[in-house]
């Protein structure tokens, strides 16, 4: 162990055991959070994040953070609905898009990302979120989208006509 790692703070120092244990301990919410944004170590980050309960922090890290088990972690801690609406919106990484759409109840949220959102997946998995037929239609008609996700809406709407499928 270095000098600098004796005076500096345990969370700081180069050995990332050392950090990973100091992480567990802190009580800190701001040093929490600059540690699971800004330490090297994903493991170190995701243990962070489990001991934030700021849910605006948690929404930068869910929408920012380049690990996929850090910003899933971040995610599953937030329960406001609007946080996660946004999250399905604009997080960089595709998968966590859809973890959030995965966790959105509201079926107008839903809807607003299928009038608002480019991405192709995430459109269509927000449609298969959506059971309410008359929904769907509005959606469809009234919207100039782009022609798989309109495909991908009118197939749901075909198969809730049948009643062939449940809510996924």
């Amino acid at each position: 162990m270095s000098l600098a790692d004796l005076l500096r703070h345990k969370w700081h120092n180069h050995d990332p055991e050392v950090r990973l244990a100091a992480v567990k301990t802190l009580d800190n919410m701001s040093q929490l959070v600059e540690i699971a944004q800004h330490d090297p170590s994903h493991r170190i980050r995701k243990e962070a994040v489990s001991r934030i309960t700021d849910e605006s922090s948690l929404e930068q890290i869910a929408m920012h953070d380049l690990c996929h088990e850090v910003a899933l972690a971040a995610l599953q801690k937030i329960t406001h609905d609007e946080t996660i609406f946004l999250i399905a919106l604009k997080a960089k990484e595709l998968a966590i898009r859809n973890a959030a759409i995965e966790r959105i109840q509201n079926e107008m949220f839903l809807a607003e990302i299928l009038k608002s959102c480019e991405c192709l997946s995430t459109c269509i998995s927000a449609t298969k979120r959506i059971t309410d037929h008359s929904l769907l239609e509005e959606i469809h008609t009234r919207n100039s989208l782009n022609p798989q996700i309109l495909l991908a809406i009118r197939d749901r709407i075909k198969h809730l006509s049948e009643g062939t499928l449940k809510k996924t």
